[in-house]
């Protein structure tokens, strides 16, 4: 280790610093550039959702404005203690870092493509040598959430699914799509500690395969507790965007809201976030022809999803850059 230690020149670590800072500052632009889309494709119609939200920023929706964005550090909070939970199989973990890991990767999320930013944000901001035998972790917290998602669309569809004029057999393809993945994840979940026990004598891939070696040392109280949390965010998200809709005065019962909510999720969890629309414009999307049955006012729909997306996600973004900027990453062992 001193050896190794010893080889790395005061010059080389500068290198790594200046590369270091390049791919943060590229990472901080794609994500500006991110932000200023979405509000670039809300322009159109940015005057009728002010317009509608001055009919609901009143002071007789204080309290469950107030409820609502008190639920946006709840929510993170869960989720940095599921990442906790699973990552310090790998590497010792503080609550406070797994908390500054989740919004650092929810900001890189948004500058590359599925999963992928969420992972390097979680993974490089741990403060240890070792950071990257947690990949594993990342990749498990997300599938519990994934799945989370997959459960609660897939109730709000055996609700609402009848109203939304889907033909047999789309609704056939998608009720067997999910009872796939269902299906599928309880079998990783059984096979999981075989999944990593496989042999390679190629050097790449055995590194490789011991960054994913943690997903078969869970135990079952381990992903018990892991998922609960994430069920938990799940109600957090769910009630957030519930509360928001009930702002509107749609005139639905919060079962209702609740089921279309879910089938909002769903169809983010579902469809890949790369795309033309990006993750707000697919929530809106989503939104608008889930509430097409309802023949609500497309404005309202429109500044509910995205009141939603300024509160939940915007913020945390930010704070994300502000993170990603403030700690200095050592280099990856």
């Amino acid at each position: 280790m001193v050896q190794d230690k010893q080889l790395s020149s005061p010059k080389e670590k500068t290198t790594w610093r200046k590369l270091f800072w390049v791919a943060k500052l590229v990472i901080t632009l794609l994500i500006l550039s991110y932000i200023y889309h979405t509000f670039e494709n809300e322009q159109k119609g940015i005057q009728d959702i002010g317009l509608v939200y001055k009919t609901i920023l009143s002071k007789t929706h204080v309290l469950i404005i107030s409820i609502i964005l008190l639920l946006v550090p709840v929510n993170w909070a869960l989720e940095s203690l599921k990442w906790q939970r699973l990552a310090r199989k790998a590497v010792p973990v503080t609550f406070l870092e797994a908390f500054r890991g989740t919004l650092t990767g929810l900001a890189i999320g948004v500058a590359a493509p599925a999963q992928l930013g969420d992972t390097i944000g979680r993974v490089a901001s741990l403060r240890s040598h070792d950071r990257l035998k947690a990949i594993g972790a990342a990749l498990v917290s997300n599938g519990i959430q994934f799945y989370v998602s997959i459960i609660g669309g897939g109730t709000g569809l055996l609700y609402v699914g009848e109203k939304l004029g889907l033909d047999p057999v789309t609704r056939s393809v998608l009720n067997g799509l999910l009872i796939l993945l269902i299906l599928l994840a309880a079998a990783i979940v059984s096979f999981r500690r075989k999944l990593t026990e496989w042999k390679t004598e190629k050097v790449f891939l055995t590194k490789l395969l011991s960054y994913f070696q943690i997903i078969g040392q869970y135990s079952a109280a381990d992903l018990i507790v892991a998922t609960t949390y994430g069920l938990l965010r799940y109600a957090v998200f769910l009630s957030q965007f519930v509360l928001v809709l009930s702002l509107f005065d749609f005139g639905l019962t919060y079962t209702n809201l609740s089921a279309c909510a879910a089938l909002i999720f769903l169809a983010k969890t579902l469809i890949p976030a790369v795309n033309v629309l990006g993750d707000l414009g697919l929530r809106e999307f989503t939104a608008l022809f889930v509430f097409k049955q309802y023949n609500l006012p497309a404005e309202q729909i429109i500044a509910a999803t995205f009141l939603v997306w300024i509160i939940n996600v915007l913020g945390p973004i930010l704070i994300g850059i502000f993170l990603l900027w403030k700690y200095k990453w050592k280099g990856l062992k």
